[in-house]
């Protein structure tokens, strides 16, 4: 069904998406990921113990999709609890993206939610020459350079920290539910934590956050990505009400560079 209505959505659209012309908004040199990536995590609860209750995957297509003349990468991000924990609040999440291979900006959006009762779907295409993004919902103006939620994690990868002085702000635009906010992350230092994998040689960041809307401060959560070309994230922590969420990484194959992170 998702699949049906996502198809008669481009249908639809196609008159817009067809007037797409991406690369000449901008060129990101991207080392950090490429075509054929996978990496995996654990999600973990943490209430005087660490529970692992679910599993998220990232995914990029071995080869390029074409959309509108464009090679784009073709990005997949799923969520998923285990079946023992589905009774108390079962989670099957699936985003995909698919962003111009030069610009690292996304022509097309897909959402596909479901949370315990709660469902939601959502397409959006994005024209970035126009600044403009066309949702279920509306045709609506938007600033220049947006990313979606999955691209922006991806475009962030491509972040240069080698001279990054601590606080210092990568900022990018993002689309969340018909609206645009300014979100990013701040540089923190270098760490080398503990993990399942061993030692990893990290970047700490803090998440520049959605404040009042997705989270309450702009400290609920922490990130340390792979202090390397590939700038893979290790551990994503975050505050809840009660207790606190972690995934960490457990695996990955397709890397655009070697693991030189992980001792």
């Amino acid at each position: 069904m998702l699949k049906k209505l996502y198809f008669t959505f481009l249908f639809i659209c196609g008159s817009f998406i067809c007037a797409v012309a991406q690369s000449s908004v901008r060129v990101v040199n991207n080392d950090a990921f490429g075509y054929g990536e996978k990496i995996t995590y654990k999600v973990k609860y943490n209430l005087y113990f660490n529970f692992t209750v679910g599993e998220v995957n990232f995914e990029v297509a071995k080869k390029p999709e074409i959309i509108a003349g464009n090679n784009c990468y073709h990005i997949t991000g799923t969520g998923t609890t285990y079946g023992f924990y589905d009774p108390f609040y079962k989670v099957r999440d699936r985003y995909e993206t698919y962003i111009e291979e030069n610009s690292i900006l996304p022509l097309l959006f897909i959402r596909d939610v479901h949370e315990g009762k709660y469902s939601f779907g959502e397409y959006v295409i994005f024209n970035q020459s126009k600044s403009m993004a066309v949702s279920k919902k509306r045709t609506q103006h938007i600033p220049k350079l947006t990313e979606d939620v999955l691209s922006s994690l991806y475009y962030a990868r491509t972040f240069d920290f080698t001279n990054a002085k601590p606080g210092q702000a990568f900022m990018l635009t993002t689309f969340i539910d018909d609206s645009t906010y300014k979100v990013g992350v701040r540089f923190v230092g270098r760490e080398t934590i503990i993990t399942d994998l061993g030692k990893v040689k990290c970047i700490k960041l803090k998440p520049i956050l959605v404040v009042d809307r997705v989270f309450k401060t702009e400290d609920d959560m922490m990130l340390w990505v792979t202090d390397d070309a590939n700038h893979i994230p290790v551990r994503v922590e975050s505050s809840i009400s009660v207790g606190k969420i972690r995934a960490d990484l457990t695996s990955w194959s397709g890397l655009r560079n070697p693991m030189t992170a992980v001792k």
